[in-house]
């Protein structure tokens, strides 16, 4: 983890309230953005741009004991390009997941087609560890939504990810607080391949996000988040404008940006970006 990372973690954050209420009128509700640095959730935070102007909008990020710090680098870009107020809140590490297991090692070059079961890199319970934390610190300030950026690739191979939890959590955090906050998640029955579609028609920038669960720069390309990156821009008939190891990588989206109409399919197990 880098100082700056660390740095920001050790800061913490600190619940941010909503704009006073004109006279017998309702507080401003809070937006806030469980921010990973990934491409789902960059695209959410143009989408709460687009949907809720001039609304106030704050992005968490978590650490949680990943291997690596360069998720986190994006989410920060990330933030600055929409001019969001940013947070890094330090979790204690989470075991049990390739992604924080020293021990356990990533995936590589897997067929995403044929994978089943939950994968090797879902992290125990994580999303609703943050809601918890995010509910806790907003629901102090005043009224807001937590927004995640789930989809509907991620349904099999994380179970914090399914359109059940969404709706479990969103009653759980609405009956639980004095706020009756809410959990927004608009693109839970989205492919990523349409999340893609609509940030390209939204200029989301996704040169500033990362998806690499091996932490490389340029990105591995062969670990399950890479290839579903791939994939979906593949599907979308675009090109990935991150760079890859093997410059090869960016073959795979060739055949449908040139509109030979033969996209891969969705994958099974893919980047949990929130």
């Amino acid at each position: 983890m880098s100082d700056r990372v660390a740095e920001a973690a050790a800061a913490g954050a600190a619940p941010l309230r909503g704009e006073a209420p004109a006279p017998g009128g309702p507080a401003t509700p809070v937006h806030c953005l469980l921010l990973s640095g990934g491409l789902d959730s960059a695209t959410l935070a143009a989408w709460i741009a687009e949907h809720h102007p001039g609304e106030p909008v704050v992005a968490y990020t978590f650490l949680y004991g990943q291997k690596h710090a360069v998720e986190l680098e994006a989410a920060h870009a990330v933030a600055a390009f929409y001019g969001m107020e940013h947070h890094m809140v330090a979790l204690p590490p989470i075991h049990g997941s390739a992604l924080t297991d020293p021990e356990v090692a990533l995936p590589e070059g897997r067929d995403l087609d044929s994978v089943r079961g939950v994968a090797p890199s879902y992290v125990p319970a994580r999303n609703l560890l943050f809601l918890a934390h995010l509910a806790a610190v907003q629901d102090a300030g005043g009224p807001g939504v937590l927004w995640m950026g789930v989809h509907h690739d991620d349904h099999t191979g994380y179970p914090d990810c399914r359109p059940e939890f969404v709706q479990a959590a969103d009653q759980a955090v609405r009956l639980g607080t004095q706020h009756e906050l809410r959990v927004q998640a608009p693109f839970v029955h989205w492919a990523k391949a349409d999340i893609i579609r609509w940030g390209l028609q939204h200029g989301v920038p996704y040169e500033l996000t990362h998806s690499c669960y091996q932490g490389r720069r340029p990105a591995c390309g062969v670990c399950d988040t890479c290839q579903a990156r791939l994939q979906a821009f593949a599907a979308a008939g675009a090109i990935d404008p991150i760079p890859y190891e093997d410059g090869e990588a960016y073959d795979v989206t060739r055949p449908a940006a040139a509109g030979a109409g033969a996209a891969p399919g969705r994958a099974a197990a893919t980047e949990s970006a929130l």
